[in-house]
């Protein structure tokens, strides 16, 4: 059965860093919470892989995004390495983005695939 806190902490993690703003420090966040081969995909992107990946997606999205600010709107909620959890993306300029992200995991906690609904 998986420890749901360090859940809720992987996925914390993960969603600070969509906040930081340098490469460095969101690829420190990454390897701290994304497996080797971990794939994310939503209705923007293409599925991609890794963690050079994802980081570079963070990245890139401020060119789509612009500046905001990410928040988990509750607890995820978890069952058999599987969970689900919505988020707030707030913006100084337009309107607020809400969403969901459907996401797995392996045995250390690290996120083995997203897939992001917005």
């Amino acid at each position: 059965m998986e420890n749901k806190k360090s859940i809720e902490e992987t996925i914390q993690l993960y969603t600070s860093a969509w906040n930081e703003i340098e490469r460095n420090a969101i690829r420190e966040k990454i390897d701290q919470c994304w497996s080797d081969a971990g794939t994310y995909t939503d209705k923007l992107t293409d599925t991609i892989t890794g963690r050079d990946a994802i980081t570079d997606l963070i990245v890139s999205s401020y060119d789509q995004m612009g500046p905001r600010t990410f928040k988990v709107l509750d607890e995820p909620v978890t069952h058999h390495s599987s969970g689900r959890f919505r988020w707030l993306a707030i913006r100084p300029e337009g309107y607020p983005v809400e969403g969901m992200d459907y996401f797995e995991f392996d045995e250390q906690n690290h996120i083995t695939r997203i897939v992001g609904f917005f």
